[in-house]
């Protein structure tokens, strides 16, 4: 945080509230928090700069013939003729990106508190490319000087919790808050937040109950219209233990549209997901960690004539981290499976169905960037989707700033899949992950995180060829404040 109230007014007049009075201090300590206050309410501001540089190669997971050839036409200089080129595409990617997050808390009392986080970017994503804005620049060379970023709202709620209704700790928390159930296997909405409502009670201070709404479409008429999550949760908090349950229902009334034989109508969806989970921290004083999450899922897809298609999903995981008391090393084994579906012709799909955010859920390549084994998407980013692995890694402190990750999968579908177009098959392939941070000073971090992709049999090319392998890095550096 700044030191200096002043500077702090600024960014809350930047922000809107340039109505409102404030009795600010001269000056701040730099060991506590910045704060501006009206009244008794107390403002704190906060944000994070990232600036980010990517390089990758064949992240499609083909060969070098898939980038084909483009042309490419431009005017000679010297004779005013315009000159087309036929060149190979690269299979090898890069760019800069960057991204500003601005967050505000008022705490108006102890019970009451409002939060803001404003991020550049548009409504797909948040990291803004270096030069992907035309159109601001004059002159005979009319490049550059853009405006490159919105700025959408990722956060914005109202919490209240007191014990004067029921007794008890209980609260509210309405507006775009993040969202995520248990470890994320199955939802996990916390890259941009969803607009939703959140109940909550603690009987007991070990026990937390809960109820939540989340709409994530409304009023379209069209295609994916009225989309709407349901569910409560409840978590035990015990001495070096915890448990968890929720059953979460999803209500899409315009998930799909069916045209068979000159009939045709709206296909609503109903999903019932419900999730087991349990850890223990530091088993009989060893330094070993355990934990498990298991997800089962039920519901259906109403189609407007004929036979339900009926939703049978399933996804566990379990985990051991141990972490040793004479040297800084952590070793973390892992294994999580998702269901896909069979090679059947009955009215089921059987895949693990999941509900998350863009950002990375386990390897670097396989999931993050490359097409996934998830069987009726085919897509990045699509989680335990008829998937399975097995990691095994550490990260070790080398210095007090200076850290490093290294962590190798085992990657498996859980039904045969064709990937790129040959015979199915199970075989993934197998990822090495790395990342080495920095803590270059208070807040302020240099990263560099990569992963190299050997590609399995699911992913062959049609003709029968395996497809090349496939790498990413990148490095950034990121200041929180």
């Amino acid at each position: 945080m700044k030191k200096y109230a002043s500077i702090l007014a600024v960014l809350v007049l930047l922000l809107g509230f340039a109505s409102l009075s404030y009795a600010a201090p001269a000056e701040i300590p730099a060991d506590t928090t910045a704060v501006i206050a009206k009244g008794k309410t107390q403002i704190t501001l906060g944000g994070e700069l990232r600036f980010r540089g990517f390089y990758g190669s064949n992240i499609d997971v083909k060969d070098e013939g898939y980038y084909g050839t483009e042309i490419l036409t431009y005017k000679d200089l010297l004779t005013d003729t315009s000159i087309s080129v036929s060149v190979p595409k690269s299979k090898n990617t890069s760019y800069y990106d960057y991204r500003v997050r601005l967050n505000l808390e008022a705490k108006v009392t102890s019970n009451t508190t409002g939060y803001i986080e404003l991020e550049s970017g548009d409504f797909t994503k948040d990291n803004v490319v270096w030069g992907s804005a035309v159109g601001g620049a004059r002159g005979v060379y009319n490049n550059g000087n853009t405006k490159e970023s919105n700025v959408t709202i990722r956060q914005a709620w109202i919490q209240y919790q007191g014990t004067g209704l029921l007794g008890v700790p209980a609260g509210i928390k309405v507006g775009r808050q993040l969202v995520k159930l248990g470890y994320g296997l199955f939802y996990d909405h916390t890259y941009f937040g969803d607009d939703a409502i959140l109940l909550f009670v603690q009987p007991m201070k070990e026990l937390t109950l809960a109820a939540f709404h989340i709409k994530w479409s409304e009023g379209k008429n069209t295609l994916n219209d009225d989309a709407t999550g349901y569910g409560i949760l409840a978590a035990y908090a015990g001495k070096g233990f915890g448990l968890s349950a929720d059953i979460a229902y999803v209500d899409h009334q315009k998930f799909g549209y069916i045209i068979i034989d000159a009939r045709e109508g709206f296909a609503p969806l109903h999903l019932w997901n419900i999730g087991l989970r349990g850890n223990v921290d530091d088993i009989a004083g060893t330094g070993l960690n355990f934990k498990a999450d298991v997800e089962f899922q039920t519901g259906k897809v109403d189609l407007p004539f004929g036979e339900d298609l009926k939703l049978r999903g399933w996804a566990a995981m379990a985990g051991l981290d141990y972490k040793f008391k004479t040297i800084p090393l952590s070793l973390t084994l892992e294994y999580a499976i998702g269901s896909g579906d069979k090679e059947s012709t009955d009215n089921k799909v059987e895949s693990f169905i999941t509900a998350l955010g863009q950002e990375q859920h386990y390897t670097f390549v396989y999931e993050y960037f490359a097409p996934s084994g998830c069987d009726f998407l085919n897509n990045s980013r699509t989680g335990l989707c008829n998937t399975q692995y097995v990691k095994f890694g550490g990260a070790y402190d080398i210095t007090k700033d200076l850290k490093a990750e290294l962590y190798g999968y085992w990657l498996r579908a859980h039904r045969a899949v064709s990937i790129n177009g040959h015979t199915p098959d199970k075989d993934l392939g197998w990822e090495v992950d790395a990342k080495v941070t920095y803590q270059i000073d208070k807040g302020l971090t240099y990263f560099v995180e990569g992963g190299y992709f050997w590609p399995g049999d699911a992913y062959k090319l049609p003709d029968g060829r395996d497809a090349d392998n496939a790498w990413a890095v990148r490095h950034g550096i990121q200041l929180r404040f």
